[in-house]
């Protein structure tokens, strides 16, 4: 299901507290409202931003946002919260939104109409964080790879960004892949398989960068190694296969060597 931001869950609270009067409404807003008098976090004085944690998002993995206020200015304004402030939304690329603010059970869900006035210090920075699991709809699954537009908007300020989702694709090698060279992306997965049976028995399977494309799993099941890339870079796979009948057949030994190369996706 989408994952709830903070503001989602203390206005479902705040419905709660409002059913049931509870004094939970009454002392939140009490808590929270604050600087009467003071001007508001405009455009002339605060810039509103949003970043990601990643570039591009493997299937399943948390998206996770970062909103920031922040007050350019010397002296204190004032900025509203609630479950419609600052407002989210998540568009794919055909402009259908799967994620957004009051977001439940995998769809858009009224929530509770309520601002609670607070005050940003001079030079200072409000953060909200938001996580999204990559799932959308009723029942809810995770939404199909390519590039997403998150925006935020805040009492007339505005910011977004873009969300690549990728998917992770397995690219089959065999020792007739020596000498090649192989473009992938950054989460795909690289299968080297190298026989146990035959002329030769193959050993030392290892990459030149770990950093770019690294082992995850060695000869399981028998003569198969897979790699991962990692992030985006050049990396070449090496192996030394010995001939099985040496020393009768005085075969000489073979060098297994393919290139990878690992980029970023765009979409």
């Amino acid at each position: 299901m989408g994952v709830f931001n903070r503001r989602t869950v203390v206005g479902a609270a705040l419905i709660a507290a409002l059913v049931y009067g509870s004094p939970l409404a009454t002392s939140y807003l009490d808590a929270s409202a604050s600087g009467a008098g003071t001007p508001s976090c405009t455009a002339s004085v605060a810039t509103l931003s949003v970043t990601t944690d990643h570039a591009p998002y493997l299937a399943g993995t948390p998206v996770r946002i970062t909103v920031a206020l922040h007050n350019r200015s010397s002296s204190a304004c004032t900025y509203a919260t609630g479950p419609t402030s600052p407002t989210y939304q998540l568009t794919n690329a055909a402009g259908v939104t799967v994620w957004g603010s009051c977001w439940a059970g995998g769809v858009a869900s009224p929530c509770a109409d309520f601002l609670v006035q607070r005050t940003l210090g001079g030079n200072a920075t409000w953060l909200e964080r938001l996580s999204w699991d990559q799932r959308s709809g009723t029942p809810d699954r995770l939404v199909a790879a390519g590039r997403y537009r998150f925006s935020v908007s805040l009492q007339g300020l505005g910011a977004s960004a873009t969300i690549v989702l990728a998917r992770v694709r397995t690219v089959a090698l065999s020792a007739v892949d020596s000498g090649r060279r192989y473009l992938v992306n950054v989460g795909d997965r690289v299968s080297l398989n190298l026989a146990t049976t035959g002329v030769f028995r193959w050993s030392g399977v290892q990459t030149s960068d770990p950093a770019v494309l690294a082992v995850v799993s060695g000869l399981t099941p028998a003569g198969v190694t897979v790699f991962q890339a990692r992030r985006a870079g050049l990396a070449t796979i090496t192996a030394t296969g010995n001939p099985s009948c040496y020393p009768q057949c005085l075969m000489p030994s073979r060098l297994l060597r393919i290139t990878v190369v690992v980029r970023t996706p765009t979409a």
